[in-house]
């Protein structure tokens, strides 16, 4: 899997070249998570009205443009390969704002925007989905969740494509649970960033 992520290092800088970014350390001024350099557990700490954690997840599938969804967290269990993604860093923005491309452990596939519906123009309220990393459509910025009840460690994980800059606005798109019942199956969608929607609020683990 190493081999792999070694693999798709130069397709990723190519992006980041492309896209605008920096290429530079991880160091930033922004107060946002810093995911573990293994892997993490992305899961939403405001979608548990029945106080079960729920995580995104792949359905265990290593097929391209899988939907993806909520699950209950289990990134610890033997069986946990879905609910794992490695944070891949890319860059940082001129505002040092870090980009990463999140990538399943299990699949080594990358999360990232459905390209029919952004062809289609149609991206707000499409499943998210697992697929090529070597996209601009995968790229992903954490940006801090200032209106949660815990800034600190919660975050959305906003998509940069469109873009490159202040992805928290308008214009561009975040990950959201598509409802608030911490049952497993909840779609992950994406909607157009908002900081005062807590189904965007997201935390590793």
């Amino acid at each position: 899997m190493h081999h792999r992520f070694r693999k798709l290092a130069g397709a990723l800088a190519a992006v980041a070249l492309a896209t605008g970014l920096t290429m530079a350390g991880t160091g930033t001024a922004r107060a946002v998570p810093v995911p573990a350099a293994t892997w993490n557990e992305i899961f939403a700490p405001e979608i548990n009205s029945n106080g079960i954690s729920l995580c995104a997840d792949n359905f265990g599938s290593n097929a391209q443009l899988q939907n993806l969804q909520l699950w209950r967290c289990h990134g610890y269990a033997s069986n946990g390969n879905p609910q794992r993604w490695q944070f891949f860093f890319v860059g940082l923005s001129a505002t040092g704002t870090p980009y990463y491309f999140v990538i399943n452990v299990g699949s080594g596939l990358c999360m990232g925007l459905d390209p029919g519906r952004v062809n289609a123009h149609t991206i707000a309220g499409s499943n998210l989905v697992q697929g090529d990393c070597n996209t601009s459509l995968a790229l992903w910025e954490l940006v801090p969740a200032t209106n949660s009840p815990d800034p600190n460690n919660q975050f959305e994980l906003v998509s940069v494509y469109g873009g490159i800059g202040s992805a928290a606005s308008s214009g561009f798109y975040a990950m959201e649970a598509n409802t608030f019942l911490d049952q497993n199956g909840n779609r992950l969608i994406a909607e157009p960033s908002d900081p005062w929607n807590s189904a965007q609020w997201f935390a590793l683990a």
